[in-house]
């Protein structure tokens, strides 16, 4: 495998960190086909993705300056998503190429009313290890006094052992570093409560969804679910839940944000953006309420069309948009 361009360090405001992936975005379709029936599309779009990949494209797009820390295979596939990366003034200096897996790869297929359908290709990123990221974040420096990194698509990285992970959160929390956490599941994986419990005491922010959550507590309520993964140390917990909005608890606050209502086409992303709308709060110390509400128009935005991205707001147009999200106090 082979590191990046420079050696020279960059100054970042955040650096993600995570899975890097090649999307196919098949339109929305009416239904299935049939077995052995072919069905007419229009044009697929074909699009740079994963957790990573699209939480740094929110940020810069927010007019953030936003590094990667990445694998890719040594192919043209892992080339274009790199053009695509830096086209949207991401930092690459730390993706690194790999010639022992192909470039991962992921088609949607939304179906009119139903949930979006992933079909997954594990790719490089099964191959990126807690030391490549440690590697890769020493090509960043933060000129600003908070230090964020933002992991996205764990436990879709099968080489990430997750004490090595808790090891080197450990270190980077004695670094002042915020740890931003944010997860993919495939269904039917093992071992993934233990896994989650062993890194959240070094986490200042999780934020998976609703379903996810299930699957790692088998509880069916948010509150629930929250109560959890604080018990299993995590400083502060988001739980996005789909048409029902947002559940939030930390030490001092509980709140249940009511969705921000759109037209809706697509979910794909819509997780990365609030998790960019999130970090960009914290990383400007808003009030928690306000970040919360920032990434929850962001995340409604993206499902305006296909794709993760595509229909994100503007910062202007998201703050202006904050002021119709509806919010409860539960503390």
């Amino acid at each position: 495998m082979a590191m990046a361009e420079t050696a020279e360090k960059t100054n970042i405001d955040v650096v993600c960190a995570g899975i890097i992936v090649a999307d196919v975005f098949l339109p929305p379709i009416d239904k299935l086909p049939d077995e052995g029936e072919l069905i007419k599309i229009d044009e697929p779009a074909h699009q740079v993705g994963g957790c990573a990949s699209n939480t740094a494209i929110a940020l810069s797009k927010l007019g953030k300056k936003a590094g990667i820390v990445g694998m890719v295979g040594s192919d043209s596939i892992g080339e274009q998503l790199i053009e695509l990366l830096k086209n949207e003034r991401i930092n690459t200096n730390a993706v690194i190429k790999t010639k022992e897996a192909s470039t991962s790869q992921t088609i949607i297929v939304p179906v009119k009313n139903q949930d979006r359908r992933y079909i997954h290709y594990f790719g490089a990123n099964s191959e990126i290890s807690v030391a490549d990221i440690d590697n890769g974040l020493h090509s960043y420096t933060f000129p600003n006094q908070k230090k964020i990194l933002v992991f996205g698509g764990y436990l879709l990285m099968p080489n990430i052992d997750s004490k090595e992970l808790a090891d080197f959160f450990r270190k980077l929390k004695d670094q002042n570093y915020i740890i931003i956490l944010d997860i993919a599941l495939t269904n039917n994986q093992t071992g993934i409560s233990e896994k989650i419990k062993d890194v959240l005491p070094f986490v200042d922010y999780f934020f998976p969804n609703v379903d996810e959550s299930f699957q790692i507590t088998n509880l069916e309520k948010p509150e629930d679910q929250a109560k959890c993964f604080m018990d299993w140390g995590v400083k502060a917990i988001a739980i996005t839940c789909g048409t029902e909005g947002v559940f939030f608890k930390d030490q001092e606050s509980v709140y249940q944000l009511e969705p921000y209502k759109i037209d809706f086409v697509d979910g794909s992303g819509s997780g990365d953006a609030f998790t960019a709308g999130m970090a960009i709060g914290i990383s400007e110390s808003w009030p928690t309420l306000d970040s919360l509400k920032f990434g929850a128009v962001l995340g409604a935005s993206v499902c305006r069309g296909l794709g993760c991205n595509k229909t994100l707001f503007s910062r202007e147009e998201a703050l202006n948009a904050m002021s119709k999200i509806r919010v409860r106090s539960l503390a």
